[in-house]
């Protein structure tokens, strides 16, 4: 399922398979009851390496997601909102396929442009495929998402994740091709 800013979900759209996770970070966060399933997977293979990732964010409703563009655009202009939030309707989040993730350390939790060089990030985003999930909005491919680069923003996408990380494919490059065949 390709959601961005050509590809909405009706505003209606509300996922089936919803399940309430246990994030420390925010009560009340759901997500794709298979999404939460491999990223506890992954989430457990980190902590190991005393890595500690937690859920920042998860489904978005049409709703919700209308009022944070909104503040957005209202708090840093319109130019600026286009490029770090999607507009309700051509967020992922509305699938409730996508996470925003934090990491904790050092008694701190660790959120959006605060991950950027962390040793965390840097191995999440070099494993990541192997729990089904790619990164969203990865850097240097700002204009083929439409979208700043979200260390923090990850996409469960199952089974070609590989190929998207193997190939350094987005979500919009996959489809392109899947179209031109």
């Amino acid at each position: 399922m390709l959601v961005n800013k050509t590809n909405k979900v009706d505003n209606n759209y509300v996922p089936d398979n919803l399940i309430l996770t246990d994030s420390i970070y925010k009560n009340n966060i759901y997500l794709n009851n298979k999404c939460f399933e491999m990223f506890k997977k992954l989430q457990k293979d980190m902590k190991r390496l005393d890595y500690n990732i937690d859920i920042m964010s998860g489904y978005r409703s049409y709703k919700y997601q209308e009022k944070i563009y909104n503040k957005l655009v209202h708090d840093k202009g319109l130019s600026y909102a286009s490029r770090a939030v999607a507009t309700p309707g051509s967020s992922e989040h509305q699938t409730g396929l996508a996470i925003d993730i934090c990491v904790y350390k050092n008694d701190k939790c660790y959120i959006e442009h605060d991950l950027i060089d962390m040793k965390e990030i840097n191995y999440l985003h070099k494993n990541i495929h192997k729990y089904g999930f790619i990164l969203r909005y990865p850097f240097g491919k700002e204009e083929i998402t439409g979208y700043n680069y979200e260390p923090w923003h990850i996409r469960y996408v199952g089974d070609i994740s590989k190929y998207l990380y193997k190939n350094n494919l987005t979500l919009e490059e996959y489809y392109q091709k899947k179209l031109d065949k």
